[in-house]
């Protein structure tokens, strides 16, 4: 008797309503429910900074290689330390933090949970280790020379002169903007570098601008960066156009404040004789509409969605220096002989740092094309013979 009572008490149980087990799959990135000390705070100096979460983050981000690179300690003091306390990440300088001192602690986009929702936005916090903090704010934009178009992911510094080790940083976002905030008043280096290989140093590969600006509540700065190259601009490349215009192809940019003519190009035959050229610049813009192939129409005709309309404008920033080029065509006053090589000189040449040079590439222009022989007329079919009557 005392089994079936058990038993039934049992069935019971299982029987009562409640959550079904499973239940829809959690597609929402980890948000932050709390940030430790406080933003704002002052006269604090935590062991760490807690980023806390809604949910258990992974330990090992898949964009990232540790957790350390998803955060910025301005200013810097090495690479900051990260730990992983399940639903929070504390963060330290390497270092240790400085007496009377303002930091803002930045966590960028790429975040994830366990189970791999991915949060595509930061956030930051700021504190001091002394009693105020600066209410100061220095903004901007990077801009690819070479491009002419925002550095994304540019490393932006501001520091004093000769203690780069400490700067005040930021990342520029995919618009090429920057802010850094709460720098202590004075005179600074502000200096931006694509650091590709993330060891916080210019390498010679990398594109990079400095300028200096005093600070005292709030400025803007533009950078525009670009590999500081002493080498002039040689010639990589010449293609023929047609029979009377060449392309010639430098293997780095040509500062576009000088105005290049037929002066600085020669074109010489095999007999030492100078073919005549006409004129010598950059190529035509193309003006033409790209193609989507997604879409199947370009970018700034795409229909929009039914019943909606976009009436947002976002002002795109305007990079303060002409784009540089790097392909010249140089027009001839007469065609260049079949199968003939002749040199292509360029002289004086100025690159982006202003030293000039000279360069030669010899060119052998291509024999013209044959001529396909003629295909016969189509014979119409004979009439039929008339019937008789």
């Amino acid at each position: 008797m005392r089994r079936l009572i058990a038993v039934a008490l049992l069935g019971f149980g299982c029987a009562s309503p409640g959550m079904p087990p499973g239940g829809p799959p959690d597609v929402a990135a980890p948000q932050i429910v709390a940030i430790v000390p406080d933003s704002g705070s002052v006269g604090v100096k935590p062991k760490e900074v807690l980023f806390k979460f809604d949910e258990v983050v992974a330990e090992r981000p898949p964009s990232v290689t540790t957790l350390g690179d998803l955060f910025l300690i301005s200013p810097r003091d090495g690479v900051p330390s990260a730990s992983w306390h399940r639903d929070a990440i504390g963060v330290k300088p390497a270092r240790g933090w400085r007496a009377n001192t303002p930091y803002t602690v930045i966590m960028l986009k790429g975040l994830a949970d366990i189970r791999g929702n991915i949060r595509n936005t930061g956030a930051s916090t700021f504190f001091s280790t002394g009693t105020a903090i600066p209410r100061t704010r220095i903004a901007g934009n990077v801009f690819d020379w070479v491009t002419g178009s925002p550095a994304n992911g540019a490393l932006v510094e501001s520091f004093v002169v000769p203690d780069s080790i400490h700067a005040y940083v930021a990342l520029a976002d995919t618009t090429g903007a920057f802010v850094i905030e709460h720098v202590p008043p004075g005179r600074y280096t502000l200096r931006a570098y694509l650091d590709r290989n993330k060891n916080q140093a210019i390498d010679p590969s990398e594109p990079w601008d400095s300028v200096s600006v005093i600070l005292s509540d709030s400025t803007r700065k533009d950078l525009v960066i670009f590999t500081h190259d002493t080498l002039p601009p040689r010639i990589r490349e010449v293609r023929g156009l047609d029979s009377a215009s060449l392309q010639v192809v430098f293997d780095k940019p040509v500062d576009p404040t000088q105005t290049l003519t037929a002066t600085n190009f020669a074109v010489i035959g095999p007999d030492s004789a100078r073919v005549p050229i006409a004129s010598a610049g950059p190529p035509p813009k193309d003006t033409t509409a790209k193609i989507n192939p997604a879409i199947g129409l370009p970018p700034q005709v795409r229909a929009p969605a039914a019943g909606r309309r976009d009436t947002t404008v976002v002002a795109r920033p305007i990079m303060p220096r002409p784009v540089p080029i790097t392909d010249v065509v140089i027009k001839l006053q007469r065609p260049l002989t079949p199968k003939l090589t002749y040199r292509v000189r360029a002289l004086g040449i100025r690159g982006l740092l202003g030293y000039t040079g000279d360069s030669e590439r010899a060119y052998t222009a291509p024999a013209p094309q044959p001529i396909p022989p003629a295909k016969p007329a189509a014979k119409s079919p004979a009439a039929p013979p008339p019937r008789e009557q």
